[in-house]
C-alpha cells in the first residue's frame, strides 16, 4: 500500500498545469539572476577596492618622488649671520649664564 501511495505522489508532481510550470520557471530564473547579480556586484566591489589601493600607492610614490626632487635647502647665509650676531656679544653672553655671569646659589 505504501508503495502505491509513493507512486501516486510522484505522478501528482509530474503532472502540473502550464501556468504553474511558467511561474516555477520564472521563480527559478529570477533566483538565478539574483545570484549572478550578487556575484557580479561582489567582484566589482573587490576590483574597485583593489584599484583604490593601487591609486593610493601611486599617489604616495609620486609625493615621495616630488619631495625627493624638491628638498628644502638650509639657508647657510642666514645661519652664519645669526651666529655672527650672537657671538658678537663677547664671552659672557651665553644662554646659560647671560651677560652678567652665573648667579650665586641661595644659602651659600
Amino acid at each position: 500500500m505504501r508503495r502505491v501511495n509513493r507512486l501516486r505522489h510522484k505522478v501528482a508532481f509530474a503532472k502540473c498545469d502550464p501556468v504553474s510550470a511558467i511561474i516555477g520557471s520564472a521563480v527559478v530564473g529570477a533566483g538565478t539572476s539574483l545570484y549572478s547579480g550578487a556575484k557580479a556586484r561582489k567582484q566589482a566591489n573587490k576590483a574597485q577596492a583593489s584599484n583604490e589601493a593601487i591609486a593610493r600607492q601611486q599617489a604616495q610614490r609620486a609625493e615621495e618622488q616630488f619631495n625627493r626632487l624638491n628638498q628644502k635647502q638650509p639657508g647657510v647665509e642666514a645661519l652664519y649671520a645669526r651666529n655672527a650676531k650672537v657671538n658678537s656679544g663677547g664671552v659672557g653672553s651665553t644662554f646659560l649664564t647671560g651677560a652678567t655671569g652665573a648667579k650665586p646659589l641661595l644659602g651659600s
